[in-house]
């Protein structure tokens, strides 16, 4: 029998029931030995420990956080009850050194990652974290590392609180030492941060702590001045430039109170301190207004504190703005002036202008008026802005004043207030002409007129020439002023009549001194002349034409003698007698007498018998008249006003009429063909009671008679 075949299968059932009977007995234990060794670990917070029971022998499973941990599970399991052998199956996390730890912050977003010491760790700054930043998405991308510090737990917590200020940034603990970098979400969270990381807790030290304010975008500051005090608004990049920007206000505008509610932020340009401390100290130009920056954009407004202010700042603007900055806007009003004036002053090769226009726009177009009136000529622009200006046309003003300027060789013309004068060489007689006809009419834009101190171009030689024509004469040449031109071409009415005097006069300065009795004279020759003329060249008189009578021209020159100003010299040697005309009927002579005496009038020296020099040449043209008429008698009536007694008027105007009588009997006419009567104030031909009648009765009165009868012709005398 073979036992062997039947023995082993036998074996082989009773071993397996036997390994089943023991491990239904073991496994009861097992379970019981491996709970109550985790519920010790975890009671120790060794939560990184597992177990694995076999019977009764435990083995240590995880990842140590150190080798003190690590020894510590392994003595734990040994003294739970019933355990009989513990092994080391675990190992010990990796050394971080250094042990670096992060939280950063992007939006919404905070991601975690470095090194923690344990999950425990983990479990604590997440919930940290979620506790600073509550609606922040919380990433979690730490890892374990052995090397953490004994304080690293607090430090993380400590440096969640301040992430929580930042808008951006990150926290960063290296091994003890916390670095801060970010931009803060506000000013208060800018001003809180900044606080709490001077005072980290108990074994944390302070690093690189780089935080920036709030980001300001736009990134703008204003600094204005209402007259009373400085307000300063808006941000500045740091205290340092926070502080300098007060410090530049109160520089600018000393003993005013300054009130600063800038706040710290981030964001600004490069170069934004440096312009802002540029607009503030231009705060001490003005009288009230201000600044404003956005970014690197200037705007500057208000008023001058004075017309110098006013161009400093505008050429400070101009020239002297920081790299990089626009000036947006300069909404400046300027300075008022008083008095407020213009003058512009015209030399040989320059115009100078100077005075006050209201604004720059005024300026250019006083320039642009200016050039264009003087094209060939420098202009010296010492224009001026400033406000105050009447009220009137203003440019208006000015622009005329330069239109009277181009009249001028040289000179200047002066606005003040609304008054305007002149003074200067006018350009040419006709300019010199011209100025005096418009400036007799109402001037432009509300101009009243001053004083007018123009003289006429500069003549050499000066002349003067009475030309004798016909009946009348033309005076041509120069005189020196208006007023001068006038008292000639009315005393040249005096002796040929209003419709008898043509006057060619240009205006001309350089006239001889007495120049005016000079032409006095000339006149008064003229007008003995039958025809010819008589001229002045400075002070020569030259006298060429035809008398009426031999006798004239002894009479000429003893009149020369007195009348002609001392200086003077006169050359009458082309003077010579005209041959008689041809004899007229007597009707030819009544119409001829009367055209000769509508010419002038005949007056006498005061209130004798001496005949006026100015009748002189009157009474020759009667006396070549009366030879004329060789079959008239000629009867010469003198009449008076009703002034005095009626005695002494018949005798004064009886010699009167002898005068003229005695004239014409000089001039050739005979005796026997005159006679002279003295009428008193018999016979007025207007009212005695009123200056002009008498001046009207003050006449003489020439009649011519046939033998068979008589017809009469007058004229009055004063």
């Amino acid at each position: 029998m073979n036992w062997k075949r039947w023995a082993r299968p036998g074996l082989i059932l009773t071993l397996i029931v036997a390994a089943i009977a023991v491990i239904a007995e073991n496994g009861p234990i097992e379970r019981d030995i491996d709970g109550r060794v985790t519920a010790a670990l975890a009671a120790q917070g060794l939560g990184w420990a597992s177990t694995e029971t076999s019977a009764r022998d435990v083995t240590i499973r995880g990842v140590a956080p150190s080798p003190d941990a690590q020894q510590l599970a392994l003595n734990l399991a040994a003294e739970v009850p019933g355990v009989r052998a513990v092994s080391d199956g675990s190992t010990l996390l990796p050394i971080a050194s250094p042990f670096v730890w992060i939280a950063r912050r992007e939006g919404g977003t905070v991601t975690l990652s470095g090194s923690i010491p344990s999950e425990g760790t983990r479990a604590a700054i997440l919930a940290a974290a979620r506790r600073a930043l509550p609606d922040a998405e919380i990433r979690d991308a730490m890892s374990l590392a052995r090397g953490a510090g004994a304080s690293f737990s607090a430090g993380a917590t400590f440096a969640l609180a301040r992430l929580a200020s930042l808008a951006q940034g990150s926290v960063t603990l290296t091994d003890g030492t916390l670095a801060v970098s970010g931009t803060a979400s506000s000013a208060a969270a800018y001003a809180a941060v900044r606080t709490a990381v001077a005072s980290p807790p108990g074994g944390v030290t302070l690093g690189p702590a780089e935080i920036l304010p709030q980001r300001a975008d736009p990134f703008v500051f204003s600094a204005n001045f209402d007259g009373k005090a400085i307000s300063l608004v808006g941000y500045a990049p740091n205290d340092v430039v926070h502080g300098a920007l007060v410090a530049t206000a109160r520089a600018a505008l000393p003993g005013v109170p300054v009130n600063d509610t800038v706040a710290i932020a981030s964001g600004a340009p490069s170069g934004f301190a440096e312009l802002a401390s540029f607009g503030v100290a231009a705060l001490d130009r003005l009288s009230q207004g201000g600044i404003t920056l956005d970014g690197l954009n200037l705007d500057v407004s208000g008023t001058a504190r004075s017309v110098d202010d006013y161009e400093a700042l505008l050429s400070s603007l101009s020239r002297d703005l920081p790299s990089g900055a626009k000036l947006v806007s300069a909404a400046i009003t300027p300075a008022a002036a008083s008095p407020y004036f213009w003058e512009a002053d015209r030399a040989e090769q320059s115009v100078t202008l100077l005075g006050y226009v209201p604004s720059p726009e005024d300026h250019d177009d006083v320039l642009a008026a200016a050039h264009a009136a003087f094209p060939a000529l420098t202009l010296v622009d010492r224009i001026r802005i400033a406000a105050g200006e009447p009220r009137m046309d203003w440019i208006g003003a000015v622009k005329f004043s330069l239109s009277e300027l181009v009249n001028l060789a040289s000179g200047k013309v002066t606005i003040s207030d609304q008054t305007l004068s002149i003074s200067g060489e006018a350009s040419s007689a006709d300019t010199y002409a011209a100025m005096l006809a418009q400036n007799s009419k109402t001037l432009p834009a509300s101009l009243t007129l001053g004083s007018t101190e123009v003289t006429p171009p500069r003549v050499s030689p000066y002349t003067f020439v009475v030309l004798r024509q016909g009946t009348g004469v033309v005076l041509s040449g120069y005189a020196p002023d208006a007023t001068t031109r006038d008292a000639i071409e009315a005393a040249a009415k005096a002796k040929f009549g209003d419709d008898g005097v043509t006057s060619d006069l240009a205006f001309g300065d350089g006239a001889p001194d007495s120049f005016s009795d000079a032409v006095d004279a000339a006149l008064e020759v003229a007008s003995r002349l039958a025809g010819g003329h008589v001229a002045l060249s400075d002070n020569q008189m030259t006298a060429a034409g035809f008398l009426y009578q031999p006798g004239a021209l002894d009479e000429i020159t003893d009149r020369l003698s007195v009348a002609l100003p001392s200086g003077f010299a006169a050359d009458t040697t082309a003077l010579e007698t005209r041959q008689d005309d041809q004899p007229v009927s007597l009707d030819d002579c009544h119409g001829m007498l009367a055209d000769v005496l509508k010419t002038g009038s005949i007056s006498f020296d005061g209130a004798q018998a001496d005949i006026a020099g100015d009748s002189l040449g009157l009474l020759d043209r009667v006396a070549a008249v009366v030879a004329r008429c060789p079959d008239a008698d000629v009867q010469v009536g003198a009449y008076s006003d009703s002034q005095g007694s009626a005695s002494k008027n018949r005798d004064r105007t009886q010699a009167r009429a002898d005068a003229i009588v005695d004239f014409l009997v000089s001039a050739g006419v005979k005796r026997e063909r005159l006679s002279g009567v003295g009428y008193g104030e018999d016979h007025p031909i207007a009212d005695n009671g009123t200056a002009e009648g008498r001046a009207q009765n003050e006449r003489v009165e020439f009649s011519l008679s046939a033998a068979e009868a008589g017809q009469a012709a007058g004229t009055g005398a004063g």
